[in-house]
């Protein structure tokens, strides 16, 4: 009898532990409390900008960080550029690019003439990477230091010659804008027998330096190599862009405010050029289609806002990249796990 009570004893003892232990997630096949899913291995595709260009070798140097950091993530970089990436993510073809802030916006939007219909399958994980911005370079004997001052040059019908970015880039499109909001364009241009050679940026300098035109519009960090390389090579001014001009692109197409104190190419950037001018400008974000999983955007986001000082290791303009405020300033929808990473960190 006494043997009997004690088994009953010993197995109450037991359901009580066990009951506890399965109320308290103390199991050995409970989850710890917090835990998030584990990353499957896989590789994933980043569409950026021209091979041997900035984002080429930016997205290749941040792909090496994410793999180093967590080994699951395997990240393939291919060539794209600014108008093309937010079609091909958006269709599938990538999962990750480089964007434009204006012109992601613009694909979301479905925006003409730049994009016949919205491109919808667009997230991000970071705003304002860095600053690019819009150089119009004008040779000093041409007497002109006002971008108004080239425009009432094309609606003269004087012969000017032009070296601009090529067609399918954001850089051209852009300088379109600008132009069409003064009443001119490139056509125009060409219709007055002047000279519109559009051409890669790394042959952008021999064409001004050797006189075969006397304008260059191209669109670049500070500082940026090609023009280094013109004003060194021809004495060169930088025509100052109105505040006008940069409010309507903002407000209109989602181009940098003057209210950020970014608009300004610092005197002394470029040789030859001592005075601070204004021009416009526009900000980079980074995209991601809305089917990579959170987990993988959320690690991917932390290891970006962890390193702002190996993004530096390419380039000054990496400088405005502000993990407090990456979640806010994206043109498109952010990516779940972007958003829970920023709020997890209190900013968003």
């Amino acid at each position: 009898m006494e043997k009997f009570r004690k088994a009953i004893t010993l197995l109450i003892v037991l359901c009580v532990t066990v009951g506890f232990a399965f109320a308290t997630g103390t199991t050995e096949t409970a989850a710890p409390a917090g835990a998030t899913d584990e990353i499957k291995a896989a590789t994933y595709t980043w569409v950026a900008g021209g091979m041997g260009g900035g984002w080429y070798t930016m997205a290749g140097g941040f792909a090496r960080l994410i793999n180093e950091k967590e080994p699951k993530i395997t990240i393939k970089v291919i060539p794209g550029g600014g108008v093309a990436n937010p079609s091909q993510l958006s269709n599938g073809d990538a999962d990750f690019a480089w964007g434009v802030g204006y012109v992601d916006k613009a694909a979301f939007n479905g925006l003409a003439p730049i994009y016949d219909k919205p491109f919808k399958n667009l997230n991000a994980y970071a705003g304002t990477m860095a600053v690019d911005y819009y150089h119009f370079l004008a040779a000093k004997d041409q007497g002109v230091t006002k971008l108004e001052e080239l425009i009432a040059k094309i609606k003269n019908g004087e012969k000017v010659k032009v070296a601009a970015p090529m067609t399918g880039t954001s850089d051209f499109v852009m300088t379109s804008f600008v132009l069409d909001y003064y009443g001119v364009s490139y056509d125009m241009i060409k219709a007055n027998g002047g000279t519109v050679m559009q051409a890669v940026y790394g042959d952008i300098p021999s064409l001004f330096k050797d006189r075969h035109v006397d304008y260059a519009f191209a669109t670049l960090g500070l500082p940026g190599a090609i023009m280094t390389e013109m004003t060194m090579g021809r004495p060169s001014v930088l025509m100052a862009v109105s505040d006008e001009v940069i409010d309507f692109c903002a407000t209109t197409y989602g181009t940098v405010a003057r209210s950020t104190g970014l608009t300004k190419v610092p005197g002394g950037t470029y040789p030859g050029i001592p005075d601070t001018i204004q021009t416009l400008c526009h900000s980079t974000e980074l995209l991601v289609h809305p089917n990579v999983p959170a987990n993988v955007v959320y690690a991917i986001t932390k290891i970006l806002n962890e390193n702002k000082d190996f993004l530096l290791q390419f380039g000054a303009g990496y400088k405005v990249f502000d993990p407090k405020m990456a979640g806010k300033t994206v043109q498109v929808p952010l990516h779940p796990g972007a958003a829970k990473y920023y709020k997890e960190m209190g900013n968003l």
